[in-house]
């Protein structure tokens, strides 16, 4: 009797589990199931109810994004804004976190605990650092430098603003490699240059593919810096069109829906050294 009171609590939490993981499971697709209908319904309203829905649905929406010049061109932007800001930050970030997990030198704690801290400041203090930032351009501008409107300046700020975390990032990796291959390339009369860009970048693979993916998403998602300097990117384009007295909430629904395909497949297809690397240590901090 005993033995059938235990099978059946077995059999009625497995059900509550069951449940409650479809209750989490819906509500973490509600927002998204919410937005492709509102995409896809004929009138521009945010309220879906039977009466929308019975006028009909429609892919218009979709196809006039893909064929509207200033999307494909802020697309285009920041494809080439975030390739730039990944090159620069493996580039940048490698030979420091390298740096960082292999040599020992004075205030090397602090600046890790100071890369730490920056990497997780907001509020306020972001908002005067975008306020100092934007002042600086205008200045460099204003005497001759071409800031303003340029992708590569944007790439750059992209990058050092991903420096503290992703330098934290990878440097617990490079702890989880052997030192071996370092002395190994070192006693064959390798340069560090060679060293690092050529022995510890082709063995970090799962680091850089979590560099690359951060930073995609960092330069893909973005639009207040810009905005500010007047970079068209697709980020910046989509807010725009959202910024005004009338907005067209089912052309907007159908551009954020387009706008986060290309981030879905990069982390679909990036799962397994995400993993990877997480497992190694680049997801400790």
């Amino acid at each position: 009797m005993f033995r059938g009171f235990l099978d059946s609590m077995q059999v009625i939490i497995r059900i509550f589990l069951t449940v409650l993981a479809l209750i989490l499971v819906f509500a973490l697709l509600y927002p998204i199931i919410y937005v492709v209908i509102v995409s896809l319904l004929v009138g521009q309203t945010l309220i879906i109810s039977i009466d929308a829905i019975r006028m009909g649905l429609t892919v218009d929406r979709y196809l006039g994004t893909i064929n509207d010049p200033d999307f494909v061109r802020g697309v285009t932007m920041s494809l080439v804004v975030a390739f730039l800001h990944i090159v620069f930050s493996v580039l940048l970030i490698t030979p420091a976190a390298y740096a960082f997990s292999r040599f020992k030198f004075r205030g090397k704690d602090t600046i890790l605990i100071l890369y730490l801290i920056l990497s997780q400041v907001g509020g306020g203090f972001g908002i005067a650092a975008l306020i100092a930032l934007y002042v600086l351009l205008v200045k460099l501008n204003s005497i001759g430098l071409p800031v303003i409107g340029n992708p590569v300046v944007l790439a750059l700020i992209y990058t050092a603003w991903a420096v503290p975390f992703q330098t934290w990032l990878i440097k617990n990796y490079f702890d989880s490699l052997p030192r071996e291959l370092d002395e190994a390339a070192f006693i064959d009369g390798a340069s560090w240059g060679t060293i690092v860009f050529k022995v510890i970048l082709p063995a970090s693979r799962p680091a850089m593919t979590v560099i690359a993916l951060f930073s995609f998403m960092g330069a893909w998602g973005e639009f207040i810096i810009a905005s500010f300097i007047k970079v068209p990117t697709v980020a910046a384009y989509i807010y725009q069109t959202a910024a005004g007295q009338t907005i067209f909430w089912g052309d907007f629904a159908a551009r954020t829906i387009l706008f986060s395909i290309p981030v879905v497949i990069l982390f679909v297809i990036a799962q397994r050294y995400i993993g990877e690397a997480m497992r190694y240590g680049a997801g400790k901090l």
